[in-house]
């Protein structure tokens, strides 16, 4: 048995941990049980009891003893032992090879190893030998974090199972997640990190110390840890990632963090850079799998868990597909935000399926007045759902709004042949209605925001609606004008324009001359904004210097690009929002702590 390799020991009570049977006389401590217990979880080791017995006096004794407080997740009741150790397991998110049962009966350690077959066992003989080992590791947790952030899992648990499922329990329970750049002050704990976790230890690269420094040296390489929080508890640094040449080296979690979504937000953030999974994993992330909608999102803090401070008198909406969305994942998420970026549905008719549409001008504007009767006609197609007709844009009372319209330039629009109503959907070169498209649809060769398409769909929705093609240029500038009348006058309206620098390395025939697209676009809206006070055009062009700022596409940028672009934002709204409030919420403070030093790796000057 390599001691080394434990992270959970379960223990049975009854001539185990105690000498005697509870129910039948007074017990006593076994010979360095309580010592083990209260050392290993000063070494990160958790402890756990699976007991055939009566709960309540089995727990009056370990309170008795003091010990009530060293232990979680435990099973006292008299069913069988094997299923029980193996749900303890995973409800604690561990695996089976990091697990010790202790037990007087031979035939619960096999049962337990039946259930469980990598499980480790011992009989209770070999607990003075097991504290002997054990204290041998190079192992401290003198503050016993490990057992405190078990305690929050096991409370999450039980608040958990009380909820009609898992995503309303994520979104309730207000999970913050911060990146830092700051690596080699954290280098040990990162270390060990990179030595322990498995399950959610997507490269396994098992990189020595001294290999793990020069990698946070190197200058072409974006490093970062994670840490998290929710209403239960701060779980401090659960994850760490490493990417250079925009491929992943390292990326890992906690096992307490499994279940939170935190490696599939944390993949997003990186921008999906590519990534060889490497063994098994507990979970899959990707660009094919669901958003994660739950984590940093905008919510009341009812139980002041959190040092932010609720700003109902400036609020800000951020309202776009992804550049705003790759600008806001710099700005520290307070909640005087609301964020409305394209997303993935979560409805059951149309679950996996990206909404990007509801951020198009002309659905933004039909949003104002649609009818119930329209959104229950046009929310019932497949690429659709129930919230993609947001009015929040209008019936909220804004500070500042930030739109982008990059959708306008790319997709199709369809006009309900009856009520008239308008969604947009699609790169426009391709229409929906055209049957010599239907082809490319059905066997996803064009963009179909993951939609299973099948011919007898696409017969009826041509029959339902028309194409109108992608919206004329002016009437982009005509949605603004709506909008901008149909917000309140002391709302600022910041509208962000697209690149007009050539992406050279475009592929997409859909995408062909965008940057004279913007061109024509930016021209119209400086003619019709430019002296309105309270419209304000934001010029991507003053940020896009070289053709190494972009990613993959004219849309897509460069991380130290939407940096440069998240720091205009803050002084943009720390300069419009009053003074008192500034104080109070520090506002839209940048993510990264340590600014120039993030501001050296990211920003190249330009030859």
């Amino acid at each position: 048995m390599d001691v080394s390799n434990i992270k959970l020991i379960i223990w049975d009570l009854d001539e185990t941990f105690w000498i005697g049977t509870i129910s039948e006389e007074e017990v006593t401590p076994a010979p360095r049980a309580c010592d083990l217990v209260l050392m290993c979880s000063k070494k990160g080791i958790v402890n756990s009891v699976c007991s055939k017995n009566d709960v309540k006096p089995c727990e009056e004794k370990l309170q008795e003893l003091g010990m009530d407080k060293y232990f979680v997740f435990n099973s006292i009741n008299w069913q069988s032992k094997g299923q029980r150790i193996k749900n303890t397991i995973e409800s604690m998110n561990l695996r089976a090879p990091n697990v010790l049962f202790i037990d007087d009966n031979p035939q619960n350690l096999e049962e337990a190893k039946y259930y469980c077959p990598e499980i480790m066992t011992a009989l209770p003989d070999k607990i003075p030998d097991l504290f002997e080992e054990i204290a041998k590791l190079d192992k401290h947790d003198e503050n016993m974090t490990r057992l405190q952030s078990y305690k929050v899992l096991e409370k999450k648990k039980k608040i958990k199972d009380s909820m009609d499922s898992n995503e309303e329990f994520l979104r309730q329970s207000n999970i913050r997640v911060e990146f830092h750049t700051d690596c080699a002050a954290k280098l040990d704990r990162l270390h060990e990190l990179i030595f322990r976790a498995n399950q959610l230890n997507f490269t396994k690269l098992r990189s020595t110390k001294e290999e793990l420094s020069v990698l946070l040296c190197d200058k072409d390489a974006d490093c970062g840890y994670v840490t998290a929080r929710d209403k239960y508890g701060d779980y401090g640094i659960v994850g760490f990632y490493a990417v250079k040449n925009n491929t992943v080296i390292h990326l890992l979690f906690s096992c307490r963090t499994l279940g939170m979504g935190l490696e599939q937000y944390t993949y997003e953030y990186l921008g999906f850079p590519r990534l060889s999974v490497v063994g098994d994993v507990s979970v899959k992330i990707g660009a094919d799998v669901p958003s994660v909608t739950w984590i940093n999102q905008n919510m009341t803090n009812t139980e002041n868990e959190f040092e932010e401070t609720r700003n109902t008198d400036f609020r800000v909406l951020m309202k776009g597909p992804c550049d705003l969305n790759q600008i806001f994942s710099f700005i520290k998420n307070e909640d005087m935000f609301d964020c409305e970026f394209t997303y993935v549905s979560r409805e059951k008719h149309s679950l996996g399926v990206s909404i990007e549409g509801m951020n198009h001008t002309t659905q933004i504007r039909e949003a104002y007045s649609i009818t119930d009767e329209q959104k229950k006609a046009v929310c019932s197609l497949p690429f659709t759902d129930s919230n993609m007709f947001s009015d929040s844009i209008y019936k909220n009372n804004y500070g500042m709004i930030f739109i982008s319209i990059l959708t306008d330039a790319n997709l199709g629009l369809y006009r309900h042949r009856k009520n008239g109503c308008s969604i947009a959907f699609g790169e426009y070169i391709y229409p929906l209605t055209d049957e010599n498209m239907w082809d490319k649809y059905i066997n996803k060769e064009v963009y179909t925001a993951n939609c299973d398409f099948t011919r007898e769909f696409l017969q009826s929705f041509s029959r339902e609606y028309e194409f109108s093609g992608r919206l004329e240029f002016s009437q982009i500038i005509e949605n603004l004008r709506f909008i901008r009348s149909h917000i309140p006058d002391e709302t600022q309206l910041v509208i962000l324009l697209g690149c007009e620098r050539e992406y050279k390395n475009n592929m997409l025939p859909a995408w062909n001359d965008r940057h004279l697209d913007h061109i024509e676009i930016n021209r119209l809206a400086h003619e019709a904004f430019d002296s309105r006070d309270n419209v304000t055009l934001f010029d991507v062009n003053e940020f896009i210097t070289s053709d190494d700022d972009f990613n993959d596409s004219i849309n897509h940028y460069k991380k130290r690009i939407y940096y440069l672009m998240a720091e205009r934002f803050t002084e943009m709204i720390n300069a419009r929002a009053d003074k008192n409030i500034t104080r109070q919420t520090s506002k839209a403070k940048l993510a990264y702590l340590t600014l120039k030093q993030k501001v050296k790796k990211l920003i190249k000057p330009h030859g």
